[in-house]
């Protein structure tokens, strides 16, 4: 609680799954906000690992000046906040210009300008927050794999978790896939030592 905690990693690893189960686990005894802005949760999945819906407040947003005013004055009313995903939030000026008009540098700072308002409230509070973000690949021989949002951000995020798998980590049966191993390495923890890893089963 009072932490920001991130997933990310690349398409199709099984960030979305992993808070499902997480939604299924807290949603029993917690208020939870999940907001999406992929517009892509399925709740009938998420109801078949036994999540709670009434005590799950879905949202479908994705300005990212709307979802981040919501989220700052949501802290304290809620147990859990749950954002799917950063990426996917677009700034006002973006979404209402022409496609291939110029913003570069403008969702970091506005991320930038929401971090400085909602990280202090949720510290102060007893709500904790979990946000997903999504792999980016870099440009360079020697760049690093970092998600989107700017460094102001991942200062503040206090546990980051990475989330891998490759095609040896596929599990079949008869022939037929059914799940992955999914990897986890602590990029970073405010909490924990970093670097641990572990690994889990998804099963589709």
């Amino acid at each position: 609680r009072g932490r920001i905690l991130e997933l990310w990693g690349q398409e199709g690893v099984g960030k979305t799954y992993t808070v499902s189960r997480i939604l299924a686990s807290a949603s029993k005894d917690h208020k939870i906000l999940f907001i999406d802005s992929e517009f892509a949760l399925n709740r009938q999945r998420v109801e078949a690992l036994g999540a709670d819906t009434k005590n799950i407040d879905f949202i479908q947003d994705a300005r990212l000046e709307r979802v981040a005013e919501l989220m700052i004055d949501s802290v304290g009313k809620y147990d859990l906040i749950i954002l799917d995903s950063l990426a996917q939030l677009t700034p006002t000026t973006v979404a209402d210009a022409t496609v291939g008009e110029n913003a570069i540098g403008l969702f970091a700072r506005q991320v930038k300008h929401f971090v400085v308002k909602f990280r202090p409230r949720l510290g102060a509070s007893q709500t904790a927050c979990i946000v997903i973000n999504q792999y980016r690949k870099p440009f360079g021989l020697y760049a690093r794999a970092e998600p989107p949002g700017g460094a102001s951000y991942h200062h503040a995020v206090d546990v980051r978790l990475h989330l891998t798998r490759n095609s040896a980590d596929l599990i079949t049966k008869a022939g037929v896939t059914t799940g992955h191993w999914l990897h986890v390495e602590v990029k970073k923890s405010k909490v924990s030592p970093p670097y641990l890893t572990s690994k889990y089963k998804v099963e589709y």
